[in-house]
Formats: C-alpha cells, structure tokens, sequence
C-alpha cells in the first residue's frame, strides 16, 4: 500500500504521464491533418491522410458545360436584394 505523501506523488505523476501522452497524440493528429499530401501525384492517386487515392480533384472548380439558365441573373439579383434586407433588418431582442 502507498501512504500519504508518496501515494500523492505518485498519483500526480501518472496525471502528468497521461496528460503528456494525450497532448502528444493530438499533436500527431493536427500534424497529419494539416500536412500536405507530399510528393507528386504521378500514380494517380492523390487525396490526403484519410482520403488515399480518390475524393473531390484539386484546384479550381470546373466551368459547367452548359450555359447559366436564363432565370439565372434574375435569381442572383432577387437573392442579393434579400440578403440585403436581411442584414439591414432589425434584430428584435428580448427585453428583461
């Protein structure tokens, strides 16, 4: 059996050995996470740490093939006229 001061000890060093291991493992995560994929994608497989050799492609989005359909420029003006009046409107709040 421990006693006293030395079972105090003892159990504050376990609390750091497992806070340290966690730390660690969240570094190690964060690191592969925001790392880069490396390297060229010369067999075709490109994607990251947990998309190996598939996913969306990278770089700009590509053109549709088809024109914009004519209700478009129409809906883009209606939705920026409500997105307007949207932010210019009042935010009622509850009083206390």
């Amino acid at each position: 059996m421990l006693g006293g001061e030395q079972g105090v000890l003892d159990e504050m060093g376990l609390m750091i050995a497992v806070f340290l291991v966690g730390a660690l493992l969240v570094m190690f995560v964060i690191a592969r996470l925001s790392s880069d994929s490396g390297g060229d994608d010369s067999d075709g497989g490109g994607g990251g740490f947990w998309n190996r050799g598939g996913g969306w492609p990278k770089g700009p989005r590509p053109k549709p093939r088809d024109p914009e359909p004519s209700w478009w420029p129409e809906f883009e003006r209606d939705f920026h006229a409500y997105v307007h009046a949207q932010a210019t409107r009042r935010t009622l709040t509850p009083t206390s």
